[in-house]
């Protein structure tokens, strides 16, 4: 049971600084392990921080439900859903579906391999909600005690899914409007003299910075072309014209003051 705080623990902590929303669903197919169930899905819907709101939804749900459940626009009467829109923390799933339209998206659920399952909602300070779903075709921690410690992990996953969504989300908005400004004289001497072969510290120490602060440069760089590297950065600023290195010094400006020819 322990084992299941600790893993927890370091699924939460591998949240801490994402990159990418990959990264999530991977720790999302780690946590199906760890609770032994089958499939996941993990919806998010942004709050006041973000304008225009934002909805995100990772699942691993099998197309089949997934299908039903548009179809049947299921969202407007699936107790799952709704009760977890109104409610924090864990819950389970059984007993919850009583309507004939309740007892037939139930019934699909046990024929594509989601008979059990569980939830967990969580909301944000900034109004934001998100809510995990784990399930599959066998029961869940059907000890009292095997579920106390459940709930706990689940809600701590939860948590650190939901905050970490919402850093990924912001970071993604920061880089939209990064991406509109035209480069700084200060990038565009960075990507120049890198692309003339000058190491980060030989930039630095003609810049007048900090080694870090050129990478910085080149980080801002790279977001304003749309690439993911450094070197992608360079690359597209020589294919546009934006720098020239043609008739550019040597990598560090040795003897710049006798001219280039010493």
């Amino acid at each position: 049971m322990d084992n299941i705080l600790h893993t927890t623990a370091d699924l939460c902590l591998q949240l801490d600084q994402p990159q990418r929303l990959s990264s999530v669903e991977e720790v999302l197919r780690r946590a199906t392990h760890l609770f032994g169930v089958t499939f996941f899905m993990f919806g998010m819907r942004t709050g006041k921080n973000i304008s225009p709101p934002e909805q995100i939804v990772l699942s691993s749900y099998p197309k089949r439900w997934q299908a039903y459940y548009d179809g049947q626009q299921a969202h407007r009467f699936d107790p799952i859903f709704n009760f977890g829109m109104a409610a924090t923390g864990p819950f389970r799933w059984e007993g919850r579906h009583v309507t004939p339209e309740q007892r037939a998206l139930r019934e699909m659920s046990v024929n594509c391999g989601m008979e059990f399952g569980f939830s967990c909602t969580d909301r944000g300070a900034d109004g934001s909600i998100a809510m995990l779903s784990l399930c599959g075709g066998q029961p869940i921690a059907q000890e009292p005690m095997l579920w106390k410690h459940t709930s706990t992990a689940v809600s701590m996953l939860t948590g650190a899914i939901h905050r970490a969504l919402i850093r990924l989300t912001l970071a993604r908005i920061a880089r939209a409007d990064l991406a509109k400004e035209p480069l700084s004289e200060s990038e565009l001497k960075a990507i120049a003299m890198t692309a003339s072969s000058m190491t980060a510290k030989e930039v630095a120490k003609v810049l007048g910075v900090q080694r870090g602060t050129v990478h910085y440069y080149l980080d801002r760089a790279a977001v304003k072309f749309g690439v993911a590297t450094h070197k992608e950065a360079i690359t597209k600023a020589l294919a546009e014209g934006i720098v020239d290195v043609r008739n550019f010094p040597k990598a560090g400006f040795t003897g710049n003051e006798r001219g280039f020819d010493n």
